[in-house]
């Protein structure tokens, strides 16, 4: 899963993060599942309602949008390894190593596994979400907030 990524087919977006049978194994028990960060993808999170604002104003735009979901600590767009490292943005970090817990790639908003949900299901998608254009796009949807706040 290096360079040459180009999309998330079936259940080989985990194949070389952790056990695809062991995956299945926990997701059939109801748990989720711990997936490397730092090796196939970086995870930026973002605050929730901003989080879910950013995506939808990726997709009006018609911008790709690759996995993300929503959690009890935020919205987690998986973006290519290293590319938003220079991110300064309020209220958002950026997941560089460690692992994140993952719900079966069939759960999908509104259902939840664990408190976790896939708003982009990797089932249902291309590449990894670019992370400039996300930036942009979190960019704007923080502004109009604040905009919103001042009316």
């Amino acid at each position: 899963m290096a360079a040459g990524f180009d999309g998330f087919p079936a259940l080989e977006w985990i194949r070389d993060i952790t056990s695809v049978t062991g995956a299945l194994a926990a997701w059939d028990q109801g748990a989720l599942v711990d997936v490397a960060v730092g090796k196939g993808w970086d995870v930026v999170r973002l605050p929730r309602a901003l989080g879910w604002r950013t995506l939808d104003h990726m997709r009006q735009a018609g911008t790709p949008v690759g996995p993300a979901q929503h959690t009890p600590f935020g919205v987690e767009v998986l973006v290519p390894v290293g590319s938003a490292a220079e991110w300064h943005l309020p209220d958002t970090e950026v997941l560089t190593e460690g692992s994140i817990a993952v719900p079966h790639p069939a759960t999908v908003a509104p259902h939840t596994q664990q408190a976790h949900t896939w708003i982009v299901s990797p089932q249902e998608c291309g590449p990894l979400t670019d992370a400039d254009l996300l930036h942009e796009a979190y960019a704007a949807a923080l502004a109009a907030t604040h905009m919103d706040g001042a009316r």
